[in-house]
């Protein structure tokens, strides 16, 4: 009975799990945490702005829908046919 197969399996898991596992024993984990909360507080404050943007440019809209129009004072009158301003 051949036990080739079983061996050269062994060896491909042993080569992939040695330098995965000195990898990540090299790792700052620190640093990884001190940067993932430093990159939450920005998305946060980034999130934050935007959702305010949104909120004001929203609001603005709903203000200038909802004032009446008024002519503009920059506005010439009209003259009609016969010189008379209508």
């Amino acid at each position: 009975m051949r036990t080739d197969t079983a061996q050269y399996q062994g060896a491909i898991f042993n080569n992939v799990l040695l330098p995965g596992t000195i990898l990540l024993a090299n790792i700052d984990m620190t640093g990884l945490l001190d940067y993932a909360l430093k990159a939450l507080a920005g998305g946060a404050i980034w999130l934050g702005f935007k959702l305010a943007g949104e909120y004001f440019e929203r609001r603005k809209k709903q203000q200038e829908e909802n004032k009446p129009s008024k002519p503009s004072r920059n506005r010439k009158p009209k003259k009609g046919d016969n010189g008379i301003t209508e």
